[in-house]
């Protein structure tokens, strides 16, 4: 019986380490026959916030998104190669992540073919556009993975596994992994967390690990220079992130009451919180509570049908039609309730003014992808007509995603090269960047970061203008902000686009009654970098 044990045991490590070998190959792979670019620009604020350049002028754990523990924890690795902390973890979850789930696979008894371009469907698009939204909600499907292994092998390794697992899920962004774990609800080991009290003790620890770091985050925005932040932050939410300010402005009697002009609303919306006049928290949180809960405006019912629709967005397309697939050959009340909670979560999203958000969806498709193995595994399924029809759709459309995704990424590449190309000469003092219009995601890719674009300073418009790391926040401290400049004789050299312009224009007349002028303009490829002045009687 020892003999067999220890046989066991070894075999299970030789899996591990098979699992973690061909994960790291597979990521190192693609990295090396295509570079990474961020899928969003979202990544790029917290390495910048985690290293101290571009927008941050010191370096902070407080990376806002992801807990404070994950910051210190990026922070701590240390740069490889010209390759900064936070690329280095985000590729290292991604390995961590095929790991756990090859494993478990691997371990549910299918086969090696199978199990390889689970992972490819899954994860090449996570590492040739890597995103922490994405990476937060892998990481919650490895543990679930995990967990389903427990509940059936009683292996404890991956017990363990799945708690970490789901631990740095939760670190690196809870809404998404509260998210997954709300889909993946009939995948939970019930039975074992009602009566073993090896899973009750790790739900604990779990519970606890979690409420630790919550209260560490919570506790890392309680000093006084934190508080404009915190005061802002969820006020500004509704009207960035859920659509408040199209509501808004469909009432006029509201922005009377309160002195906000329709533009006012706009620039809020477009995340312009230069002028604490108009981004009062006060002011706004009064505005939507006259307006009224967002899921109960006249249009909700429509946004919580775009949530649906936006399945059918070409990212998304091949991952939905083959769970679609799966589902019919693969069968389970489980799955079943699963699909339902995936459906009736994307419409609430949509409901709340935040349908199709693509990084959301990812790894909900991940889970859905990945669900039918975790119940159908080759020790209980027909072996016959319709695991080899399973077999086969995971193959053809893993073999169709992946080029999809490698077309997407040489276009991208070029794309980026012609960027850079074009910033040669961008200056090295303070800019501001508003909006979209500078492509963050082509000058700062994962792996190679150029020493010119390490020195750009940005002030930043966006989450972070108000935040104690960011430069917007050490100029206005300076006397140099973005409002004294543009209502200075010299100007504020700007980054965006003619909307946005457009919005500041009518700004400076309605607060200031002056005309917006341009007084020098330098082109870098498409990239306008444009001196406006507000003409005020104080500016002339």
């Amino acid at each position: 019986m020892v003999n067999a044990s220890r046989f066991s045991l070894s075999q299970k490590s030789s899996r591990i380490l098979w699992a973690f070998l061909i994960s790291l190959i597979f990521v190192s792979i693609l990295c090396f026959f295509f570079e990474p670019y961020w899928n969003t620009n979202d990544d790029i604020g917290m390495s910048m916030v985690a290293h101290g350049y571009g927008f941050a002028a010191v370096s902070s754990p407080t990376l806002v998104f992801s807990n404070v523990v994950w910051g210190y924890l990026v922070r701590a690795i240390p740069q490889i190669n010209g390759i900064l902390g936070y690329s280095i973890i985000t590729l290292g979850t991604l390995v961590g992540i095929g790991t756990a789930i090859l494993f478990v696979l691997r371990q549910f008894g299918i086969g090696w073919l199978v199990s390889l371009f689970v992972i490819l469907f899954l994860l090449v698009r996570p590492v040739l556009f890597p995103q922490f939204t994405i990476n937060a909600g892998l990481l919650a499907v490895a543990a679930i993975a995990c967990w389903s292994l427990y509940e059936q092998q009683e292996n404890k390794y991956a017990l363990s596994a799945g708690c970490v697992l789901a631990f740095c899920s939760y670190l690196v962004r809870n809404h998404e992994f509260l998210l997954i774990i709300l889909i993946a609800l009939p995948f939970l080991p019930w039975s074992k967390l009602l009566k073993d009290r090896t899973a009750q003790a790790a739900a604990i620890g779990l519970l606890l690990a979690i409420s630790i770091a919550t209260f560490i985050d919570y506790q890392a925005y309680q000093g006084s220079e934190w508080q404009a932040f915190n005061a802002l932050d969820p006020a500004r939410v509704p009207f960035t992130d859920f659509g408040a300010a199209v509501q808004l402005n469909q009432h006029p009697e509201i922005l009377s009451r309160h002195s906000y002009s329709t533009n006012d609303i706009s620039l809020i919306q477009a995340w312009f919180f230069a002028d604490p006049t108009i981004a009062n928290p006060t002011a706004l949180n009064a505005m939507l509570a006259e307006l009224g809960p967002l899921a109960a405006q006249p249009n909700s019912l429509n946004n919580g049908w775009e949530g649906i629709q936006a399945l059918a967005h070409p990212v998304l397309l091949p991952g939905v039609l083959t769970a679609i697939l799966l589902f019919f050959i693969l069968p389970s009340r489980k799955l079943f309730i699963t699909w339902v909670l995936c459906l009736m979560a994307l419409f609430a999203l949509g409901m709340l003014g935040r349908p199709g958000i693509l990084r959301v969806y990812i790894p909900v498709l991940a889970l859905m992808l990945i669900a039918p193995f975790l119940e159908h595994n080759t020790n209980h399924i027909n072996k016959r007509l319709s695991w080899y029809f399973a077999q086969v759709v995971i193959v053809v459309a893993a073999i169709f995603n992946t080029i999809q995704v490698f077309s997407d990424s040489k276009a991208a590449q070029l794309y980026s090269e012609s960027i850079r190309e074009n910033l040669s000469g961008f200056p090295d003092h303070t800019v501001i960047t508003w909006g979209l219009a500078f492509p963050y995601e082509n000058v700062y890719p994962v792996l190679k970061q150029s020493e010119s674009a390490m020195k750009y300073q940005h002030y930043s418009l966006g989450t972070d203008t108000l935040a104690p790391f960011s430069r917007a926040f050490l100029e206005e401290k300076n006397g140099t902000g973005m409002i004294a400049r543009l209502i200075s004789k010299e100007g504020v050299p700007i980054i965006a686009d003619k909307p946005l312009f457009d919005l500041l224009a009518i700004y400076c007349k309605e607060h200031f009654d002056g005309d917006l002028e341009e007084l020098v303009s330098q082109q870098y490829g498409h990239i306008h970098l444009s001196w406006r002045r507000c003409n005020t009687q104080k500016s002339q």
